[in-house]
């Protein structure tokens, strides 16, 4: 009785956590991937060109991105 109640009650956590664990990773991929960064960085300055949204804008974004390229690169380097 207590193997079935382990496995009633450990499956479905176990299951879950894979499932998090896999939306984590991809999750992780996308964000430090290099080239997705590079295309958001040429959308944000195509948008800043084409008068979409202001300089100040423009400015905060390209550095958030500029910083997620930095750490994609260091943590590539460093694998």
């Amino acid at each position: 009785m207590l193997i079935i109640d382990d496995l009633l009650i450990n499956l479905p956590v176990k299951g879950f956590l894979g499932i998090f664990k896999k939306i984590y990773e991809m999750a992780e991929a996308e964000l430090t991937d290099e080239s997705k960064i590079k295309e958001e960085l040429l959308r944000l300055q195509t948008m800043y060109e084409i008068d979409q949204i202001g300089e100040e804008e423009y400015q905060k974004k390209e550095a958030e991105l500029l910083e997620r390229l930095n750490a994609a690169r260091e943590r590539k380097g460093g694998e």
